[in-house]
């Protein structure tokens, strides 16, 4: 055990009566904690002089640098791609537009099954991460996944893939965003003279980068005025929609709309070829 000697025990004894912690004589002193307390146990201090300590102490935690904060826990590690794939242009982009980042985690939805397993599977392939599918009240799925890493790797990629898309990406991989747009968020309108593809957005800046890579296309495309919806139209236009951009395969319609038009299950890449054909009516 280390000798304390009177000088010490002293200067303990005043840093205890001035209304100093036990931790903070320990570390002026560089002497163990138990020491102090054996030289300074028989002095007490007063109500003021404990709710300092306590100030003191809360502060302390308040500006700790937190090395856990946005790591997920041993174990849990996530693949995060340092450069972009298709994939992962996919996977953003339907975060993006039916999906929700939050700082736990990110949710998907969907009512087409079918895209909510698509997704699932495409989660575990780039970062080979496992999500349930779940089943809401108003019949839409959910995938959600809370991984504080996942969701703050696709936040800083959500933030970053505008200015990717109109510098250096591909044209394959912008082809690839912007399906992903409009299967999630996107409608054929055919009805009489009226044809349409449409593309929803609360998000007027969004919409307009949605504008710029469809004249990447040749696509010409008008916004509303209320900043809301993108609109393509007139036959040049929906026919070069449908040879470079397209719907995915399998993506459905929702037929139970009480202002739904169809009232089956079909594919919006099908009701665009039909679109297409009454051209030629």
């Amino acid at each position: 055990m280390r000798r304390v000697g009177n000088q010490l025990i002293n200067r303990c004894r005043e840093l205890r009566v001035k209304g100093y912690s036990l931790g903070e004589i320990s570390l002026v002193l560089n002497i163990p904690k138990t020491t102090v307390y054996d030289q300074a146990k028989d002095i007490s201090l007063t109500m003021e002089q404990q709710k300092d300590i306590k100030i003191r102490q809360s502060e302390k935690c308040r500006n700790r640098p937190n090395l856990r904060k946005g790591k997920c826990l041993i174990g849990r590690e996530i693949v995060k791609p340092k450069s972009w794939s298709k994939d992962l242009i996919h996977i953003v982009a339907h975060f993006m537009f039916d999906g929700r980042i939050t700082k736990d985690g990110c949710i998907y939805y969907n009512s087409n099954r079918y895209q909510i397993l698509h997704m699932r599977n495409m989660l575990y392939k780039i970062f080979k991460v496992r999500a349930r599918v779940k089943l809401r009240d108003n019949n839409v799925y959910g995938l959600p996944f809370y991984h504080v890493e996942l969701a703050r790797y696709i936040k800083d990629r959500k933030e970053t893939i505008f200015n990717y898309l109109k510098n250096g990406a591909h044209r394959s991989k912008k082809r690839v965003f912007l399906q992903s747009f409009f299967d999630d968020e996107g409608n054929v309108y055919y009805k009489n003279d009226k044809r349409r593809v449409r593309g929803y957005q609360n998000s007027f800046f969004i919409l307009g980068q949605i504008k710029d890579l469809l004249n990447g296309f040749g696509i010409k495309s008008r916004i509303n005025k209320r900043g809301t919806e993108i609109e393509i139209s007139k036959r040049e236009n929906l026919l070069r929609f449908a040879k470079e951009i397209n719907f995915s395969p399998r993506i459905y319609i929702n037929a139970s709309r009480k202002n739904g038009i169809w009232k089956r299950k079909i594919s919006k890449r099908k009701i665009l070829d039909l679109l297409l054909k009454s051209y030629q009516k």
